[in-house]
């Protein structure tokens, strides 16, 4: 749905659940002649908020990139729960966070532990790959198609969160100092 060029190149471990995947994905006007792994990311994300807490992950951060985290915290409370060392890479390279309870958006939807339709979203919403509304659409459309023989109530709640997932993403301030 778009006249962009994209690379990915998935790095994971051998277990399903629980386990690290790495993406590392590209997108451009011209056709990407770069190496299959990135090294300064505009955009990271991490789905799992206990990742925080044994992945360095802002290594690869450009200063003023995007973090996008699935917290179980809410926007109010969860830069205390950050380990000091993440406070600080957020701080130093002015990164711009934003949080989503995205497993809370699942289970009001109908769909328990099924969030990567709405980290997906949020990815959309903030990357600037797609304008937002025709990612949506995009995201709608692909949906209908994967879920096309799960039937129409499958598909239904995959919109519904999909439609929730925006509502409940927000920016989190990034206060001048470390707390602990």
């Amino acid at each position: 749905g778009t006249d962009y060029y994209a690379q990915g190149y998935f790095v994971y471990d051998s277990k399903k659940s629980g386990a690290k995947t790495v993406s590392h994905l590209r997108f451009g006007k011209e056709p990407i002649q770069a190496p299959y792994l990135i090294s300064s990311a505009d955009f990271i994300a991490c789905h799992q908020f206990n990742f925080l807490f044994h992945e360095d992950m802002f290594h690869y951060a450009k200063s003023g990139s995007t973090f996008l985290l699935n917290s179980p915290y809410d926007i109010h409370e969860v830069w205390d729960y950050f380990p000091l060392r993440v406070q600080q890479q957020l701080i130093e390279k002015k990164i711009k966070c934003f949080i989503i309870n995205a497993s809370e958006v699942a289970r009001n939807t109908g769909m328990t532990g099924r969030i990567n339709t709405i980290m997906q979203t949020c990815f959309f919403a903030l990357s600037g790959v797609l304008v937002k509304e025709q990612a949506i659409k995009q995201i709608k459309k692909a949906i209908e198609k994967t879920y096309f023989k799960k039937g129409p109530k499958v598909i239904a709640q995959n919109f519904i969160a999909v439609d929730q997932t925006l509502e409940n993403l927000f920016e989190l301030p990034i206060p001048d100092v470390i707390t602990g």
